[in-house]
């Protein structure tokens, strides 16, 4: 396509479709697709990866089929399935099979849309190969189904490092052209808003817009929010004629009704989500207010005082950011725990930590308990104790997540929307019967198999207490990920010791307890350390219903006790290595590290920040 059809192509499609911006990518996805590529739009959630892709794709005028991706989505669901009473009535037939969005795209020469395909199954998404390859799947009893030109996949995807996400297999991004999707320049994020909410008054606007930018330049976020944050901030304040002219507590509840969910903070965040949300509003007013305020028109005064009433006196009503800073709590706990104060109306400790956890300040606290001298009694101690491991449980839950499942098939009743059957057992049930019925169908169900993991945490170095308080956070997220599997947690330095094992019933406080209390430095025996982790993957080999097995060792590659770990590593299934540090500052720890990976087939993640660990055990599951 010449340079200026594709320009004119680009400027209809934003037109057509009300897109802001957004011109080179448009251009990048027009080029793919005019070429029979295939095409993969990444980046954070809100950036209009889905507008941009179904803009495209209805502007090709092809048939479009939408899939949403999410990790109950089946083979099936994608190809198709036969619908049991027919398959009795007419055989496997092309009468008797229901096509899915894959099919039907192949057969139409369409546009099949995947939203965020890296929720997608493993196996699902490896149906996609041969299709977006060769053009042509096939389906069994029906044959081979060749795609139709115009047959073209466009997908979705949010990073990696997003809750709820797999990674894709290389073979198949290997098919995709990517395209990737950042955070639009203000003017642009404020085009946006207007044209969503259909408000001009622009200072209520640029402080929406300014608000959500902060979140995403704030040292303790880790994920600030996208334009939707300033599209509901508008929302809930527009009704005002002078947006500026409201008291800060409207803003800074505004704020955190909208964003409470749109952000998440770091680990070591010292403040509570609630007084970070404030101090961006707060900045982002005090910015606005440096620019000279610009009257609104008397028709948008009239249109949204007919749209809502009462909004802002409302919102000052929903109370104030809490009293309670997360500097104030560092200092009031520490004082509490050293016995230098106490509450009115005496206070236990137990329910002084407990109300500041509640607050939201968890990781002051958790700083406080680090700086524990061994002053306090043995009642004192286990209640401090009891209230940090139920705010590292809280932390871990914020972070841990449940992502995408491998499955088994088990034959059982059958109930509507379930997509296999066995032909062959439910002839055997309705024969000689009379009408088939639902209890005479065999169906296949597909079971999530449960994994099986083996964490080792090194301990040998001397760690800080607030760095013993970071891994018993990551034991705990990895509690979280494995609820409802198999996991044993093995701790080592000269020897190995097995804090939880396989088998073993979830107790997470009382484990957070053990990890708190452990006694860390000494010498570094990594060969015993995956001889406990594997013999701990082995007691599982008779269960069936586990699928993957791993190991995933945290260490910092230095070996000072034991033999060569690299033997014991080659009989892992697979082995992840999450290397803290360079061991000693020695080349050879780090080409230890990542040899464990290479021979164990698992990933070298190297952790730059130990208060990163928790988030980088996840990355070995997406």
């Amino acid at each position: 396509m010449p340079e200026e059809d594709l320009g004119k192509t680009v400027e209809a499609i934003k037109k057509r479709f009300k897109v802001v911006g957004r011109d080179e990518e448009l251009r990048r996805v027009i080029i793919a697709v005019m070429r029979n590529k295939h095409v993969l739009l990444e980046g954070p959630v809100g950036v209009g990866k889905t507008t941009i892709a179904l803009a495209v794709a209805n502007f090709l005028d092809r048939p479009t089929y939408r899939v949403d991706s999410d990790e109950r989505y089946t083979e099936h669901k994608l190809v198709g399935w036969f619908d049991p009473s027919r398959v009795l009535s007419k055989g496997y037939t092309q009468e008797a099979f229901i096509p899915g969005p894959l099919t039907e795209s192949m057969w139409s020469g369409g546009v099949l849309f995947i939203n965020e395909l890296n929720r997608m199954p493993e196996g699902t998404q490896n149906v996609l190969l041969p299709a977006m390859d060769e053009r042509k799947i096939v389906i069994p009893k029906i044959g081979v189904v060749e795609a139709k030109s115009g047959f073209t996949v466009i997908a979705t995807q949010n990073p990696e490092e997003f809750v709820g996400t797999s990674r894709l297999s290389e073979a198949l991004k290997d098919r995709f052209v990517w395209v990737g999707l950042d955070y639009q320049p203000e003017a642009e994020e404020e085009a946006i808003v207007v044209k969503e909410t259909g408000y001009r008054n622009m200072e209520l606007v640029k402080l929406a817009v300014k608000i959500m930018r902060k979140t995403r330049n704030h040292p303790e976020i880790r994920r600030g929010s996208s334009i939707r944050g300033a599209i509901d901030f508008v929302d809930v304040l527009r009704h005002h004629p002078n947006p500026l002219a409201l008291p800060e507590s409207a803003y800074v509840n505004a704020g955190i009704m909208v964003l409470h969910n749109k952000i998440e903070i770091q680990v070591r965040a010292r403040k509570s989500k609630e007084e970070i949300i404030r101090e961006a509003v707060l900045s982002a007013l005090e910015e606005v207010k440096e620019q000279p305020p610009k009257p609104p028109s008397s028709h948008e005064v009239e249109t949204d005082a007919e749209r809502s009433s009462g909004v802002s006196a409302a919102m000052a009503d929903l109370g104030g950011v809490p009293e309670i800073r997360g500097e104030s709590i560092l200092k009031h706990a520490m004082g509490v725990l050293a016995g230098q104060s106490q509450e009115p109306g005496g206070e236990s400790l137990a329910q002084t930590l407990k109300r500041a956890a509640e607050s939201g300040s968890r990781w002051a606290i958790l700083e406080a308990y680090s700086l524990l001298g061994e002053g306090l009694t043995a009642a004192e101690r286990e209640s401090v104790e009891r209230i940090v491991s139920r705010i590292i449980a809280l932390i871990a839950a914020s972070i841990g997540e449940k992502g995408a499942r491998k499955f088994y098939k088990k034959v059982g009743p059958f109930t509507p929307g379930l997509e296999e059957f066995d032909v062959e057992l439910t002839l055997e049930n309705y024969l000689g019967k009379g009408p088939l019925w639902y209890g005479d169908i065999a169906a296949v169900h597909k079971l999530p198999k449960r994994l099986a993991v083996s964490l080792m945490l090194d301990i040998s170095n001397s760690m800080q207490r607030l760095k013993v308080v970071t891994a018993a956070i990551a034991v705990a997220v990895l509690a979280h990920k494995l609820e409802n599997d198999y996991y044993s947690v093995v701790v080592f330095k000269d020897e190995a010791e097995v804090l939880k094992s396989m088998m073993e019933p979830l107790d997470l406080e009382g484990l957070i307890k053990k990890i708190l209390n452990l006694e860390t430095a000494g010498l570094t025996n990594i060969e015993e350390a995956l001889k406990k982790g594997f013999e701990e993957l082995e007691s599982l080999h008779a269960q069936e219903q586990v699928g993957e097995r791993m190991g995933i060792i945290v260490t910092d590659g230095w070996v000072t006790a034991g033999g060569d770990p690299r033997e014991i590593a080659g009989h892992f299934p697979k082995l992840h290595v999450l290397q803290v540090g360079i061991g000693g500052g020695m080349q050879e720890s780090e080409d230890l590290a990542k040899d464990l990976a290479e021979i164990g087939g698992g990933e070298y993640i190297f952790v730059r920040d130990f208060g990163e660990l928790p988030h980088d055990v996840m990355r070995v599951f997406r």
